[in-house]
């Protein structure tokens, strides 16, 4: 099993039963946007509507009373991703100390252009960082983030904090969206990333939402296009030390625009939610339907994802969901009548 596998739902038995049963029960895990302020301007940013407004913050002291009484009701970990870059927020120091030693496991999803300044709390507090590095090259990660030369510091940066690192923690990987526009860097990003001797590259299209359409042209890329570079980088970069990660049916969802699995039911709130600078928490993200807010009773929060998952309307789900891969894997755990045949349940 990967570090990126939905297998690793096995761990947490008690959710699944939660979901067979319509009972409530509190997520695992939470993604946390600290702010909409972001000093990178990625072109297909999915953020990227909310970062046109005003910058908005997420209150202090808020998410630190909401998260202490969280983690009472079985909240696991957090994940700092967008709207914005979640080290630009102004107390991410002391954010991060807190939140540790509440007991909270941390990771984050950064551009990495600040993360020398939080050296200490990332290899300290923190579980996994990825970096959104988008590009092999100072020329095209210019283009696709809409910077002026960041690239180089970005590298310098993550080779340091992996130089510095003791027993492989924090994780550290390398993500790269992948457009027509920057596909012919991906190769070589991978070899960099192999260089600097991070943990593992993880390859996924820019899906036709966000600024696509507005900032950068529709993504044409199909699975075709990407497939024997992702092969050639396994074959030739990829060892015990530095995984590879490439799911086909992100791109054949990309290119058809629509999930190719199959399933009735979105479960992913009952593991997930996602927590924005608005003090919103939200059951999906693409859909935007809130919960309710990080001020209100967990009681009522966790009755609201059982009554939300049943309601969803799976039809105007994007491709690009992450969660479409974890809903069927849960309908088939919940309906082994359905796979016993195919999937030999019984024979182990």
């Amino acid at each position: 099993m990967n570090v990126l596998s939905f297998n690793k739902i096995m761990y947490h038995p008690e959710h699944i039963l939660a979901i067979k049963d319509s009972k409530s029960i509190f997520p695992v895990h939470a993604t946390i946007s600290l702010g909409n302020f972001c000093n990178h301007k990625c072109l297909w940013c999915t953020a990227y509507e909310y970062q046109l407004d005003n910058a908005t913050l997420l209150d202090f002291d808020k998410i630190i009373s909401f998260l202490e009484k969280a983690k009472q009701r079985g909240l696991k970990a957090v994940t700092y991703v967008g709207n914005g870059e979640p080290t630009a927020y102004p107390r991410f120091k002391e954010l991060v100390t807190k939140i540790s030693s509440m007991g909270i496991e941390q990771a984050m999803f950064t551009n990495g252009y600040l993360i020398d300044r939080f050296e200490d709390e990332i290899l300290n507090h923190f579980t996994w960082i990825r970096i959104s590095l988008d590009a092999g090259s100072t020329n095209t990660h210019n283009f696709m983030h809409d910077v002026d030369n960041h690239f180089d510091k970005i590298i310098e940066n993550t080779k340091r904090l992996i130089s510095k690192r003791k027993d492989k923690i924090p994780t550290v990987g390398v993500q790269y969206a992948t457009h027509h526009k920057n596909l012919d860097d991906l190769y070589n990003s991978a070899k960099i990333s192999f260089e600097i001797k991070a943990d593992y590259f993880s390859i996924k299209p820019v899906f036709n939402r966000g600024g696509v359409g507005e900032n950068i042209e529709k993504n044409n890329l199909t699975y075709d296009d990407i497939t024997p570079i992702v092969d050639k980088i396994k074959s030739e970069i990829s060892s015990d030390d530095f995984s590879v990660f490439y799911r086909p049916h992100q791109i054949l969802s990309h290119e058809q625009e629509h999930t190719i699995f199959d399933y009735k039911l979105c479960v992913a709130g009952f593991f997930n939610v996602n927590i924005y600078e608005d003090d919103k928490i939200i059951y999906c993200g693409p859909h935007r339907v809130s919960v309710g807010k990080i001020t209100d009773d967990l009681d009522n929060i966790e009755q609201n994802i059982v009554k939300l998952s049943s309601k969803l309307d799976l039809s105007k789900c994007p491709a690009g969901c992450r969660y479409h891969e974890l809903n069927n894997l849960v309908e088939n755990i919940l309906n082994q009548e359905v796979v016993s045949k195919k999937q030999h349940t019984n024979f182990i």
